[in-house]
């Protein structure tokens, strides 16, 4: 655990020092894992792209066994990784999908993306990773496109499989509708959207409010909470019907509802963040 004021101190710096900041921390706090664990060794360094503490590679494998339970994730399956990051996700899908079945990641970092490519760019040349300037006040300030107008750089009906992992607790509402819209165009009829947030009901609201959860969320606007005021993007927990009425305004269906995380009480799943499971219509 991260000491209390060092944690303090990283919250008054801009988001990109704060999370530069907050990376090299975990890297510091992962040696000795790394040190006993040989396959801790290949995580990549936090302090190039922070994406939370943890297993690195646990988490990949957790996350691959979810796509096949819940979004029927096949070896053929054609993917599409939504902020895909330095491949947490790429590199257990490598593993298991056949050779040419197909996988896209995007992702705001440039590192990341580097750091993907020059990972499995030799061993699996069917993965793309692709550079997405897409502007995000905690990620990416000074990106060129709107969330709200970014296009997803995959054809019509072309995936069968979309996720995106610690994604949409890091948008706005009007983000978040953007991105399922594009996911709806993006997959083939019957394809599924496996995606992870902070879902509000007016139970969870008052658990927050009585100091109950991992977060520390404050109210916002429009029902939503946030970490940081200052920078909403940091984590943003949308109410429950929104996320949902988002959903069927794109078009897509949520035929199993939504799992809890642990991230407040009472959970469902093991995950830190709530799950959704999606689907286009078949017809």
């Amino acid at each position: 655990m991260t000491p209390l004021f060092l944690r303090k101190a990283a919250g008054l710096l801009p988001p990109p020092l704060r999370r530069a900041a907050s990376g090299a921390m975990l890297d510091l706090m992962s040696l000795p894992a790394r040190l006993a664990d040989p396959e801790r060794r290949g995580d990549p360094w936090q302090s190039l792209h922070n994406v939370g503490g943890g297993d690195f590679a646990r988490a990949g494998r957790e996350n691959l066994a979810l796509l096949i339970e819940h979004a029927g994730l096949e070896r053929d399956s054609q993917v599409l990784d939504i902020g895909c990051g330095t491949g947490r996700m790429a590199a257990p899908l490598a593993a298991w999908l056949d050779e040419g079945a197909g996988y896209v990641g995007f992702d705001v970092s440039e590192s990341a993306i580097s750091t993907c490519r020059r990972t499995f760019g030799s061993a699996r040349p069917d993965f793309r990773f692709v550079h997405a300037d897409i502007r995000n006040r905690e990620y990416r300030p000074s990106g060129s496109i709107a969330e709200t107008a970014f296009e997803f750089p995959v054809e019509d009906a072309s995936v069968d499989v979309a996720f995106a992992t610690s994604v949409f607790s890091h948008m706005t509402l009007d983000s978040i509708s953007r991105y399922l819209a594009e996911t709806r165009r993006v997959l083939k009829p019957g394809g599924r959207f496996m995606f992870t947030g902070y879902a509000l009901t007016p139970e969870r609201t008052a658990a927050i409010g009585q100091g109950q959860g991992h977060l520390a969320f404050k109210p916002w606007r429009v029902g939503a909470m946030v970490v940081d005021p200052k920078s909403p993007e940091r984590a943003i927990a949308h109410p429950l019907p929104d996320i949902i009425a988002a959903i069927r305004q794109s078009g897509l269906d949520l035929p199993a509802g939504v799992l809890f995380g642990n991230w407040l009480p009472p959970t469902q799943y093991g995950g830190g963040q709530d799950l959704f499971t999606a689907c286009k219509p078949a017809t």
